[in-house]
């Protein structure tokens, strides 16, 4: 089954979001954010109990972007250039057109010693995989599947439904039900039944 759910980051907290899930042999980190209310180590999420060693390659296999605020996305470089990630990334289209923005101011406003500079973005990004909304993405041989859907809240945000070994979890990261002039609300398909629902309660 579904036998780990960890945050790394915000858990009983607004910001740092950050959420590890192990399903069978298969291991999803959900968000990589960074914590705006803090100068020192807990602006990054805590890695250490997910590998001992630092070697995430060996215990993460994909990580999913939900959207491009910076407590969801902020500390995605400090991953993957300085802990040294290096496996599959996921989020949509305009999510991948708009993080480095974000990621470039709060490099050089955020306090030093910065958690990773300008320099490491370019490295992070270029390991991105940017899907459609409603594609099935499948990885490793097919025994790991991803699909997004719409979450409105803002430009390019998705909830992301991801299967393996007969399981499924929808993560939905921020969303919004209330369609306003420029973004719907959040929509899945109606017959959608996850195992598992980890949802954004902020609002």
């Amino acid at each position: 089954g579904i036998t780990c759910i960890d945050p790394r980051g915000h858990g009983q907290d607004v910001g740092r979001s950050c959420i590890f899930v192990r399903m069978h042999d298969k291991r999803i980190l959900f968000d990589c954010g960074a914590h705006m209310s803090y100068n020192d180590d807990r602006r990054m999420p805590d890695f250490r109990l997910i590998s001992a060693s630092g070697r995430l390659d060996d215990q993460i296999d994909c990580v999913i972007i939900s959207h491009f605020h910076l407590d969801h996305c902020g500390a995605l470089p400090y991953l993957t250039e300085v802990v040294g990630y290096s496996g599959p990334i996921l989020m949509t289209h305009p999510t991948r057109a708009l993080c480095p923005l974000l990621m470039k101011d709060y490099a050089r406003l955020t306090a030093r010693p910065e958690p990773y500079t300008d320099r490491h973005i370019p490295g992070c990004m270029a390991r991105v995989t940017a899907v459609q909304l409603h594609e099935t993405l499948e990885l490793m041989q097919g025994t790991l599947r991803v699909t997004p859907y719409y979450a409105g809240h803002v430009l390019g945000a998705a909830m992301f439904r991801v299967e393996a070994n007969g399981l499924s979890v929808l993560y939905t990261g921020d969303f919004n039900m209330t369609p306003d002039r420029h973004l719907g609300c959040a929509k899945v398909p109606r017959m959608l039944r996850p195992d598992l629902m980890i949802m954004e309660t902020t609002y």
